[in-house]
């Protein structure tokens, strides 16, 4: 499952990079973050493509939270979570998932 079918499994809108409309929270952005790869003798051994999620919200919602977290893990991402940012100009609160 790619990481927007995982995504679009939480019922919550996503979207790669950005929406083409302004969206009202809650919803998820997705952006590549690069690779992690494994080198040796000239070659590849092992490529991961790396993510970083951005969960936007106005309000607490950990069950909202509970269904990211769920969808990522089911789907074998691990990932690490940032604390809960307020973007003071956007008047919304912000989440980061390093996929």
């Amino acid at each position: 499952m790619s990481i927007y079918e995982t995504l679009q499994s939480t019922g919550l809108p996503c979207a790669y990079s950005h929406f083409k409309k302004k969206q009202v929270p809650p919803y998820i952005v997705y952006i590549g973050n690069g690779q992690n790869t494994l080198q040796a003798d000239n070659t590849h051994y092992w490529r991961e493509n790396t993510y970083q999620v951005e969960y936007y919200f106005t309000e607490k919602n950990e069950a909202n939270e509970a269904s990211i977290e769920e969808a990522l893990l089911n789907a074998g991402f691990i990932y690490d979570k940032s604390e809960d940012i307020f973007l003071e100009d956007q008047g919304v609160f912000l989440i980061y998932y390093y996929i």
